[in-house]
């Protein structure tokens, strides 16, 4: 997490959050509440890595998984629109890759780069 700059936090937020349309527009009650599910995914993952990042250093070892998963759920949300001229290449980078049968123990310490 300490590679990712404050810059590419907000720039891949704001992508993100740019792309969930306001609940209020869409047609029927699955597609609002398909957005409102969406635009809570997408916060509670930003919150859990600006909590990471606001954390003394002390804490930080106990945020940092959540906050890593975090991340590259994000990542993976942004990469739905990877096609869209605006797409922030540059701020969505992976932290780490999990092994399938367990998730919570990272494969490799080294941050890899999303394949693109």
């Amino acid at each position: 997490m300490e590679r990712i700059t404050e810059e590419q936090v907000a720039q891949l937020a704001r992508f993100v959050l740019a792309r969930i349309p306001d609940a209020a527009s869409p047609q029927g009650d699955d597609a609002r509440r398909t957005v409102y599910a969406l635009r809570i995914a997408a916060y509670k993952q930003i919150a859990a890595v600006r909590y990471h990042r606001a954390s003394p250093p002390a804490q930080a070892a106990e945020t940092e998984l959540h906050a890593t998963a975090s991340w590259n759920l994000l990542v993976a949300l942004a990469d739905v629109w990877r096609d869209h001229p605006d797409f922030p290449a540059d701020a969505a980078i992976e932290t780490f890759e999990f092994d399938s049968e367990s998730p919570l123990s990272p494969l490799d310490t080294h941050p890899t780069d999303v394949p693109g």
